[in-house]
């Protein structure tokens, strides 16, 4: 998809550090004094995951443009990190796909709503958590835009994994 491979080749010998798109440090400041990136090409150190991402979705460039636009008007030293959540959707006919979090392949995926067999319970219809480290790190739902972003927002608080695992259980 678009953004999936950054263009920087435009970038070479500006002097501004990339690898996997711009560079930039939890606060999206580029290796260029008073730079800063926000988009597909901002590969910052996301302090709510604790590791280097970038972020292929509209959401996310208008959450990072925000954030770098309020650093950009302050000085350096009292820039904010962007901390953030990832959440992507698409509508894939009658199926509305929703993903929040930063998953990887070992995670514990588990579903809590609904059910993966669309002959079943929910119809198809579901939610997944992903656990790791004993913590709730993404969740991925198919028409069940309610508890999607009710975990982004858990995740954002960095809710335990067994805690994540109690709420679901209490909520339809």
């Amino acid at each position: 998809g678009v953004g999936v491979a950054p263009n920087v080749g435009w970038l070479d010998g500006s002097g501004i550090a990339v690898d996997n798109g711009i560079t930039c440090d939890a606060t999206l400041a580029t290796s260029a004094p008073d730079v800063y990136a926000a988009g597909d090409v901002a590969n910052w150190l996301n302090p709510q995951f604790g590791e280097r991402m970038r972020a292929e979705h509209w959401t996310n460039a208008v959450e990072q443009g925000r954030a770098a636009a309020l650093n950009v008007l302050t000085s350096s030293e009292h820039a904010s990190p962007f901390s953030s959540v990832p959440y992507f959707w698409s509508d894939q006919y009658e199926t509305k796909i929703q993903f929040v979090g930063h998953a990887r392949p070992d995670d514990e995926v588990r579903v809590v709503h609904g059910s993966v067999d669309d002959s079943g319970p929910g119809d198809g219809r579901f939610v997944a958590l992903y656990g790791r480290g004993g913590r709730l790190v993404a969740a991925i739902g198919f028409n069940w835009a309610r508890h999607v972003m009710a975990y982004r927002a858990m995740i954002g608080e960095g809710i335990g994994w067994d805690d994540a695992l109690a709420h679901a259980a209490s909520v339809d």
